[in-house]
């Protein structure tokens, strides 16, 4: 009789410690809402969450939540209404697990006051030091950007908008221009004043950080996805094997006549994006791993 009761007992206990888990969301791309009663409200960031809880996620959309006492990342893409430990459960192999201190600094820089503030920056912002990974990164980045050209002595911004040159790339990622208006994809020409959004595809097993550089034919920049303070790049998560949709982030293509390519550019790490928008030139020092993908587009 006491073995039965000792494992009833245990059972019991595993069960309580699975519903009192707590998760603090740390990042929502597209729609999400979290269910009170019988009505759902938007959900935020740095809203606390349980395994018991109930979320609905929109197709194309992303949740990403910290378990601060596991040290690890969940992101949910699983489009309807799910309760968050069926959601942990079901992507719990492709848990981005960090360490005790990053986690630490993830949850301050969520809860520190203008961690929402978001720019696109028409400079590098230098805001690198605010970060807590290696500072080198920038420069890694940029250098395996240049690496990924075909040598040809010309700068890397009129290399990259040479649809002729080839461009090598780590990571399987891919991305297409949605126009706002009628949901379909943009092909190679684009109407003057038209509205866009981001779809970005990760066929990769590993969460992922992207943004996308665009460059006209005169070499002006615009970084499409806006940078936080931090380069926390928390709302640039993709989650392994997904497809993502930036709709809260639409741009409008310029009036006049153009050709303009835009550079998908996918890391395994948080890093500065807005270092895009200084020249794009070799750099010192060891390379980052990243997944690249050039679209182009004739505007008239």
């Amino acid at each position: 009789m006491k073995p039965r009761i000792l494992t009833l007992l245990m059972l019991i206990c595993a069960a309580f410690t699975v519903s009192a888990q707590s998760y603090t969301v740390y990042s929502v791309t597209g729609t999400a809402k979290l269910a009170k009663g019988k009505q759902l409200v938007a959900l935020s960031p740095r809203t606390e969450l349980d395994a018991q809880s109930s979320i609905y996620i929109e197709r194309e959309s992303a949740v990403t939540v910290l378990d601060q006492h596991n040290n690890k990342m969940y992101s949910f893409t699983s489009a309807g209404q799910h309760k968050v430990g069926e959601l942990v459960t079901k992507v719990e192999k492709h848990a981005k697990s960090v360490s005790k201190q990053y986690m630490s600094f993830m949850m301050k820089q969520l809860f520190s006051e203008g961690s929402q503030k978001m720019s696109h920056p028409d400079t590098y912002m230098q805001v690198t030091a605010m970060s807590y990974r290696s500072t080198s990164a920038d420069s890694m980045l940029l250098r395996r950007i240049v690496d990924a050209l075909q040598p040809s002595g010309k700068e890397a911004e009129q290399v990259l908008g040479d649809p002729t040159c080839e461009l090598s790339t780590d990571l399987d990622v891919s991305f297409e221009l949605i126009s706002c208006e009628s949901g379909l994809t943009v092909k190679d020409h684009a109407e003057q004043n038209m509205g866009c959004y981001v779809r970005v595809s990760n066929n990769t097993d590993q969460l992922l950080y992207v943004n996308l550089l665009n460059i006209d034919r005169q070499g002006n920049k615009y970084l499409v996805l806006p940078v936080d303070a931090a380069a926390s790049c928390a709302h640039l998560i993709v989650p392994p094997t997904s497809t993502i949709s930036f709709k809260s982030e639409p741009f409008i293509f310029n009036t006049g006549t153009s050709d303009e390519m835009f550079l998908l550019v996918a890391t395994e790490e948080p890093v500065d994006f807005s270092i895009l928008m200084s020249p794009i030139k070799a750099q010192q020092g060891k390379k980052l791993k990243l997944g690249l993908q050039r679209n182009f587009y004739h505007v008239e």
